[in-house]
């Protein structure tokens, strides 16, 4: 007796066949149709992502090994000379080829929690370092693992097409997510130097000059608690359950706050508002309505690299926390760093009427002033 299933023949011997009782004749049958359709299943995986992949062959067969384990090179023999026919296989089978990857699946928050989140970062050390910021460090090679994603590339990861359904379907599970973003960014928000970093990039408007006068050289690697993450091979990630926007939004709010609370502290006279152009706080001070006179103050908790506000020509003074970097002793426009109750003063190279003004405002709000070669000596 002989029984051909899907690309294997299964053949008994008469006189075994005739020795198994009828119904255990066809649950010998069957599990052998359910254990070749299992083994075809894997094939057309295989073949398919051996189809699709463009990129070097040991990024594939590390795959092939994460997946299928100690049978993987049998599985790698078994589906070479994939061709376009595979992937219209995986398409017509995907209802199949997602039961199998179900079944593999041993840690349903993770799987749900890419699903959810994830699944829009495609570049493998986003993807990791975005995992990484939902909490589940070991993601990837368990989601290479299960076949629930795969490379197309040797950099690009993503889900196959043909798990949309189970991924519809691991979205609708409930995953905690324990990130506050308000949280996450007040921790931070007196690491002047990374704010300003992070501000830059998520506004796309960062001045590495800029940065290196206030702050000294950009960090290679930052990471602000499970917000974002950078480095300077993969560049910026934020939490994969936010925005750049969301995350941005945030941090000016933070931003907002306290600038709100400096220009309170400094007593100045004039309109104040928190310019979104700038982003910094902005106080118009005009001492007797001549250009002369007149100027904006922008109050910034730490630097913005806003254009719209470096492009300002006239009467531009700059009040920012922390203290003086030493590398910044002179500098086209008027600076102030504010420390508690100090006040490190940094001169504009053209003397000001506006900045004397303010340098008195300040002391008589009864900040310690250091300016000049007393400032430098701090």
């Amino acid at each position: 007796m002989c029984l051909k299933a899907l690309n294997t023949t299964f053949c008994a011997s008469a006189m075994g066949v005739r020795a198994l009782k009828p119904r255990m004749k066809w649950i010998v049958i069957l599990i052998f149709i359910v254990g070749q359709i299992h083994v075809d299943l894997v094939l057309i995986e295989a073949r398919y992502q051996r189809a699709v992949f463009q990129g070097s062959e040991e990024v594939l067969k590390r795959d092939f090994q994460l997946r299928y384990g100690d049978k993987w090179q049998g599985v790698w023999e078994a589906s070479g000379n994939a061709s376009e026919e595979d992937i219209k296989k995986a398409e017509e089978l995907a209802e199949g080829l997602a039961e199998l990857v179900s079944a593999r699946i041993d840690d349903l928050e993770t799987a749900a929690l890419y699903a959810k989140y994830g699944r829009n970062l495609t570049l493998e050390p986003q993807v990791k370092l975005g995992m990484e910021l939902l909490g589940k460090a070991e993601a990837l090679e368990k989601m290479l693992r299960w076949g629930l994603v795969m490379h197309f590339s040797d950099e690009v990861i993503s889900a196959p097409p043909y798990l949309a359904k189970l991924l519809l379907k691991l979205i609708q599970h409930d995953v905690k997510l324990d990130v506050d973003l308000w949280e996450e960014l007040e921790r931070y928000s007196r690491d002047y130097s990374s704010m300003a970093f992070l501000e830059g990039l998520l506004t796309g408007d960062f001045d590495e000059e800029l940065h290196k006068a206030f702050y000294g050289a950009p960090a290679s690697q930052l990471k602000i608690g499970r917000a974002a993450v950078y480095t300077s091979d993969v560049g910026l990630v934020v939490n994969p359950a936010y925005s750049p926007e969301e995350l941005l939004g945030v941090l000016l709010q933070i931003k907002k706050r306290r600038a709100d609370m400096l220009a309170r502290a400094l007593s100045l006279h004039g309109e104040y508002e928190f310019s979104e152009e700038y982003r910094c706080g902005s106080q118009y001070i005009s001492l007797d309505g001549s250009a002369e006179k007149s100027g904006v103050i922008a109050i910034c908790p730490w630097l913005s690299y806003s254009r719209r506000l470096w492009r300002r020509a006239r009467n531009l003074i700059l009040i920012v926390e922390g203290s003086r970097p030493p590398q910044l002793r002179q500098f086209k426009y008027g600076v102030i760093f504010i420390r508690g109750g100090e006040a490190e003063v940094i001169k504009p190279y053209t003397p000001s009427k506006i900045f004397e003004y303010i340098i008195d405002v300040l002391y008589g709000a009864g900040f310690y002033v250091l300016e000049g070669e007393e400032s430098s000596a701090f």
